[in-house]
């Protein structure tokens, strides 16, 4: 048995077996993983993919986000062959930033589960509440945003991109150039 990476993280975590167990809310954001540089971060999105900088921006000045917190399911349980992360907020906060996954290094089909909390999704303008348990899908072109609507509201992503073998999100901290 090993010792998780993060020392809050209170189960242990199977590590030669190839399983690993943990409690979604103690999964921290990839910032707080190790080895993360803020500024190299920043630096790379900056090249790559400016038009995410500035949706955060946009979404930033538009709605209530100052608690949200993200899950770096993917990276902190090191799973490689599809996207995951989870997302919760109080209510009035946002949960999914406002986006239609057509831009450059998306183009991700993805599944959002209620964890827990209720959320209100817009998908290309038409609104809907899920409760725990409960799922919506989108394709890539869906237009889409959550707002939590109790405190707390938690919601967990898979994504990928149709048809094509799993590679991080331009967005992601281990983005890499997609192979020819």
């Amino acid at each position: 048995m090993v010792a998780a990476p993060c020392a809050a993280f209170t189960l242990p975590i199977m590590g030669a077996s190839g399983w690993r167990i943990a409690r979604l809310r103690e999964i921290p954001a990839a910032s707080e993983l190790p080895g993360f540089s803020r500024e190299e971060y920043l630096a790379g999105m900056g090249e790559r993919a400016q038009h995410i900088l500035e949706r955060w921006a946009d979404a930033g000045r538009r709605f209530e986000a100052a608690n949200r917190k993200s899950h770096a399911v993917r990276g902190f349980l090191g799973i490689e062959s599809f996207g995951v992360n989870a997302f919760e907020a109080p209510e009035g906060e946002l949960l999914v930033i406002p986006h239609d996954e057509l831009g450059e290094g998306e183009q991700q089909e993805e599944l959002y589960l209620v964890v827990e909390g209720r959320a209100r999704f817009v998908c290309d303008g038409e609104s809907v509440e899920l409760g725990p348990g409960e799922l919506l899908y989108a394709r890539p072109g869906v237009r889409r945003e959550a707002i939590a609507l109790e405190s707390p509201t938690m919601v967990f992503m898979v994504g990928g991109r149709p048809g094509e073998p799993y590679s991080p999100p331009i967005w992601a901290s281990d983005w890499r150039e997609p192979e020819a």
